[in-house]
C-alpha cells in the first residue's frame, strides 16, 4: 500500500507571501519562483531539504555546464515545468513515505525487532546517544511524529548520522553520513528558485540517486553487502547512510526499525556544499563548525592563499550573482559532534558582497582576520596578567581557572561576532579596514571595561587591574603595530 506521497502531500515548510506553510516536493520546485525560502527552525532540515530538491533538479533538468547555463536558467524566471513533471511522474512511485516494496529512502523488509524511537533520527531530540540539546524528550515518552515530521527527520538522519557502533544485521559499526562532520555552505538568493539555481553547481556526472535504482532490501545492507562510491551530487545529496523503516501507527510514527545502510567507498569526491582546508600533514580536510567559536574566525582557512578552497556552491553562486546583480547571503549550517555525540547544531548567516572572491577582497579578509586573532591572543595574555596580579604566581592551575573565569575574551569575541557581518558587507569600500580596526579596538576596550567591573575591589583585585591596565595598553599598541608584517 502506498501512503503519503512526498511529491503531493505537504511536508516542506516554506515562506510564501509572508506566511509559513508546508508544500509537497512537486510544488516546492514548480512554484519555487513564488516561494521566498525554505523556512524551518532546524539548520539541519534546511540543508537536507535543499539537497533533496537539488538532487531532483540534477536529474530532471539538462545539466548546468557552467555560469552561462545558470544565467540562462535564471533569466527564465522559473524551472521548466514540463521537464519537471515528466521526471516526477516517471518516479512518482518512489516518493511515498510508506510503500510495501519501495518506501522513500528506507528499506521495506528491515526487521522491526528492537525498534528505536523516531527521535533517534534527529540530533536536536534527546534519545540514545543524543544528549539533551533543546528538548527533554525521553525514550519512555516519545511523542507521535506527524508524517511530515517523520519525513523531514528521515532526510536529516540520512545526511547527518554520525558514525559509530551499530551492532545490527552483521554490522558492528557504521561510517559518518556525508554531512556528519563538515559544515555546509548554502548561497541564498531572493527566492527559492534563485537559491536552487545558485547552488546547482555544474557536475560532469551528478550520479544516479537512490530512487532511480532498484529498492534496497535487507539482504543488500546486511554485513555491508552493498558499497557504492561516494560521488556525484545527485547521489550524495540523498545518500542512504542507514537502514531505516518508519513504523506507521495509522496517524503518525513513534518507532523506527533500524540497521546499516549503504557502505560509502571514498573516491576523493568533493562535496559541492563543503569547504576544504589543508591539514598539518598536507592532507585535504573538510571545514567543520566549532563549539568554541563562530565560523567566521575560520574563514581564512578556506582562502586559496592559505591552501584552502571555497565550497563550489559559494564560488558558483558569487560568479553568477555578480553577472545578474543579485543580492546574496551565505548560510553556514551544520552540527558539532564529538565521536558519535552531537553537541550542537548551528546556523550562521553572512552577507556576500560583490567582489567577494577577488584577490583584493581575499587579502583584505585575511588581514582583518589576522588582526582580530592577534588582538584576541593579546587579550589572553592580559587576562593572565590580571590573574597573576590578583593571585600571585604560585598555583598554575588556580591561575588558569581564574583567567578562564574572566569575561574579557568571551565578551571580545561576542562583540566581533556581531560586527563581522557588517565588515563583510562593506568589504569593497575603501575604508573597510580602517573601520574594522576601530571595531576591533572598541570591542577590546569594552570587554576590558566589563572585566574591570567583574573583578573585585579588594587591594589584590585593584593590584591585578592595575597590572592588566598596563598590559592592555601594550597589547593594543603592539597588535596594531604588527599589522601587515609577516
Amino acid at each position: 500500500m502506498a501512503k503519503f506521497s512526498l511529491l503531493e502531500q505537504p511536508w516542506i515548510p516554506v515562506l510564501q507571501e509572508s506566511r509559513v506553510r508546508e508544500v509537497g516536493l512537486a510544488e516546492a520546485l514548480l512554484e519555487a519562483h513564488t516561494i521566498a525560502r525554505i523556512e524551518t527552525p532546524s539548520p539541519l532540515e534546511e540543508v537536507a531539504l535543499h539537497r533533496l530538491l537539488l538532487a531532483v533538479l540534477y536529474r530532471a533538468l539538462p545539466l548546468v555546464r557552467g555560469g552561462c547555463d545558470a544565467l540562462e536558467l535564471l533569466e527564465q524566471g522559473g524551472f521548466d515545468r514540463n521537464a519537471l513533471q515528466i521526471y516526477l511522474c516517471r518516479f512518482c512511485d518512489r516518493f511515498y513515505l510508506f510503500h510495501d516494496t519501495a518506501p522513500f529512502l528506507q528499506i521495506p523488509d528491515l526487521p522491526d525487532k528492537d525498534p528505536l524511537p523516531w527521535a533517534k533520527l534527529l540530533p536536536e531530540l534527546a534519545s540514545g546517544n543524543n544528549p539533551t540539546l533543546f528538548d527533554h524528550t525521553t525514550e519512555e515518552n516519545v511523542p507521535l511524529a506527524s508524517y511530515a515530521q517523520a519525513a523531514r527527520a528521515l532526510l536529516v538522519h540520512q545526511a547527518y548520522a554520525p558514525g559509530g557502533l551499530l551492532k545490527r544485521l552483521g554490522v558492528t559499526s557504521a561510517k559518518d553520513a556525508p554531512l556528519a562532520r563538515p559544515a555546509a555552505f548554502l548561497a541564498v538568493g531572493e527566492n527559492l528558485f534563485q537559491t536552487l539555481v545558485l547552488n546547482l553547481v555544474p557536475q560532469k556526472d551528478p550520479g544516479v540517486p537512490v530512487w532511480e535504482l532498484p529498492p534496497l532490501r535487507t539482504q543488500d545492507v546486511q554485513g555491508h553487502a552493498t558499497r557504492w562510491p561516494l560521488q556525484g551530487a545527485a547521489r550524495v545529496y540523498a545518500w542512504p547512510s542507514r537502514g531505516v523503516l518508519l513504523l506507521d501507527e495509522g496517524c503518525g510514527v513513534r518507532k523506527v526499525a533500524y540497521g546499516p545502510g549503504v557502505e560509502p567507498l571514498e573516491v576523493g569526491f568533493r562535496d559541492p556544499m563543503v569547504a576544504y582546508r589543508l591539514g598539518d600533514k598536507g592532507q585535504v580536510l573538510p571545514l567543520r563548525l566549532s563549539v568554541e567559536k563562530s565560523f567566521w574566525r575560520d574563514f581564512s582557512a578556506m582562502l586559496p592563499a592559505a591552501g584552502g578552497s571555497f565550497p563550489a556552491t559559494l564560488a558558483h553562486a558569487v560568479r553568477v550573482a555578480e553577472e545578474m546583480g543579485l543580492r546574496l547571503e551565505l548560510r553556514v549550517l551544520g552540527q558539532v559532534s564529538d565521536q558519535a555525540k552531537v553537541l550542537d547544531v548551528r546556523r550562521e548567516v553572512y552577507p556576500l558582497p560583490q567582489g567577494f572572491l577577488s584577490p583584493e577582497a581575499e587579502e583584505l579578509l585575511q588581514k582583518a582576520l589576522e588582526l582580530a586573532e592577534r588582538v584576541g591572543n593579546a587579550l589572553y595574555g592580559v587576562a593572565r596578567e590580571v590573574a597573576k596580579g590578583v593571585l600571585g604566581d604560585k598555583d598554575q592551575e588556580e591561575l588558569r581557572r581564574f583567567q578562564d573565569s574572566l569575561p574579557l575574551l568571551p565578551l571580545y569575541w561576542a562583540a566581533l561576532d556581531g560586527r563581522f557581518p557588517r565588515f563583510l558587507e562593506g568589504l569593497a569600500q575603501p575604508d573597510a579596514m580602517d573601520r574594522w580596526r576601530g571595531e576591533v579596538r572598541q570591542a577590546a576596550l569594552r570587554a576590558w571595561e566589563e572585566t574591570r567591573a567583574f573583578v573585585g575591589t579588594e587591594g589584590r583585585h585593584l593590584k591585578g587591574l592595575a597590572v592588566g591596565e598596563r598590559a592592555m595598553g601594550l597589547a593594543l599598541t603592539h597588535a596594531q603595530a604588527r599589522e601587515g608584517r609577516p
